[in-house]
């Protein structure tokens, strides 16, 4: 049955308007850099410089903290105002505190001012007698909103504008293997790992020393006290004051996507400090260049010599 004259009308009129319009708006693809700043590994920790109202500080590219924080020392010696209308209540390695933000005119990075106008503060020390001197912890509410190329062996750290495209690579001309099924929860990114044959979902927090066993994980591989009594120890800190005691165990075989480690020693933790499974941190960084996504859920990361 012929459309009624009306019908004929709005039916011309959406053609037209289709055609003007030219289909959907394209995506912009572009590889643009944001900063690029140097990058030192202290103390098996990855520090850069920051500018914080036209003063220098050091911080912890951390991936694994909330938010970006200062020292309450570096906050001290910088004279930065607190706000008491912010408070900040941190739980993990090292206990609890409770904190107030500071107010910041400048955040720099790479030569690039950030629209930061509050950081927190925390009761932390990150000065050790292995070569860390740092003052606070660049977080995952700026790293993340960038992609970001973590390298290590050329010593820079580069943001780039995040985007949503198909096909994305790293900007590198070292080959990269991709780690498949990498997941985000909240702000944490997530990667797929194999530890002797027990599958699990472990954080990649670039501001970890040590790959880190979680409590819940470790249950589920059958370890408890009595199994790594003759394990050695090492102590944990974290944002507390606290230091936790946990257990260095040795395992046979660690896999992260592609990248099968041997004989890798985990330390165990002995409580849930929020954790999940486990901690991937500087230890499988070291020696790494390193592409995150969390826009994109994509990792990839370089091989090292000394892996299968």
């Amino acid at each position: 049955m012929p459309l009624p004259p009306l019908h004929r009308a709005l039916g011309l009129l959406l053609l037209v308007l289709l055609a003007r319009c030219g289909g959907p708006p394209e995506i912009d693809c572009t590889l643009t850099k944001i900063a690029q700043m140097p990058l030192q590994v202290q103390d098996q920790l990855l520090v850069v410089p920051a500018g914080i109202n036209g003063k220098w500080v050091r911080l912890v590219a951390d991936t694994g903290a909330e938010r970006t924080t200062i020292s309450d020392a570096a906050a001290d010696r910088l004279g930065l105002p607190h706000d008491p209308r912010y408070i900040n209540r941190s739980l993990g390695i090292g206990g609890a505190t409770t904190t107030t933000d500071v107010t910041v005119e400048r955040l720099v990075l790479g030569g690039v001012r950030f629209p930061v106008e509050r950081i927190a503060v925390g009761t932390f020390k990150l000065r050790t007698d292995r070569g860390l001197d740092a003052d606070g912890l660049l977080g995952a509410d700026i790293l993340l909103a960038f992609d970001m190329d973590i390298d290590v062996p050329g010593g820079k750290l580069t943001l780039y504008r995040s985007r949503v495209c198909p096909n994305i690579r790293p900007p590198w001309q070292e080959p990269a293997v991709e780690i498949i099924g990498v997941k985000a929860r909240k702000d944490r990114l997530l990667l797929p790992f194999d530890l002797d044959g027990v599958s699990g979902m472990a954080i990649l927090d670039t501001g970890a020393q040590r790959n880190v066993l979680g409590v819940d994980m470790a249950r589920r591989m059958g370890l408890n006290e009595p199994a790594m009594a003759g394990d050695p120890t090492t102590r944990q800190r974290g944002v507390g004051p606290a230091v936790t005691v946990a257990h260095l165990h040795r395992f046979n075989l660690l896999r992260i996507g592609p990248v099968a480690v041997e004989s890798p020693s985990l330390t165990v933790l002995p409580s849930d400090f929020g954790v999940g499974d486990a901690l991937l941190g500087e230890e499988f960084l070291q020696g790494r260049r390193v592409w995150l996504s969390f826009r994109n859920r994509q990792v990839f990361v370089s091989r090292r010599a000394d892996e299968q």
